[in-house]
């Protein structure tokens, strides 16, 4: 499978600034995600609401969202404010991240668009 790169990066040597860039697109598509379970859970939501016991929990998703958006925010301005010139090594921490999605674009790789072949269906 081949990746589109973002920048040449070498043995993971990257832009500082780039990758809390990253970082904070990463925050704010969780964020998209928060927000999309809540529009489709939504029915069943007010339906808990109204138990003091899931109440909370329901008000959880919508913080959820909240900050993680904000995460998104800070991490993004963060990398804005650093000079071009740090640079880090980020290969032992990209070793713990398993979802290989996530990994590739924190290294920088492109995410793949709906028009890019899609490959096999992974199902769990």
């Amino acid at each position: 499978m081949e990746h589109k790169r973002l920048e040449d990066l070498h043995s993971n040597d990257a832009s500082f600034g780039k990758l809390l860039g990253t970082l904070g697109d990463e925050f704010a598509e969780i964020a998209r995600f928060a927000e999309q379970l809540q529009t489709v859970l939504s029915p069943a939501l007010l339906d808990v609401a109204h138990d003091p016991d899931s109440h909370k929990n329901v008000q959880m998703l919508d913080i959820l969202s909240q900050r993680l958006n904000a995460m998104s925010e800070f991490v993004s301005l963060l990398g804005r404010s650093v000079p071009d010139t740090w640079r880090i090594n980020s290969g032992l921490a990209l070793s713990a991240v398993t979802l290989s999605d996530l990994a590739m674009r924190l290294q920088g790789y492109k995410p793949f668009s709906e028009s890019d072949d899609a490959g096999c269906l992974e199902m769990f």
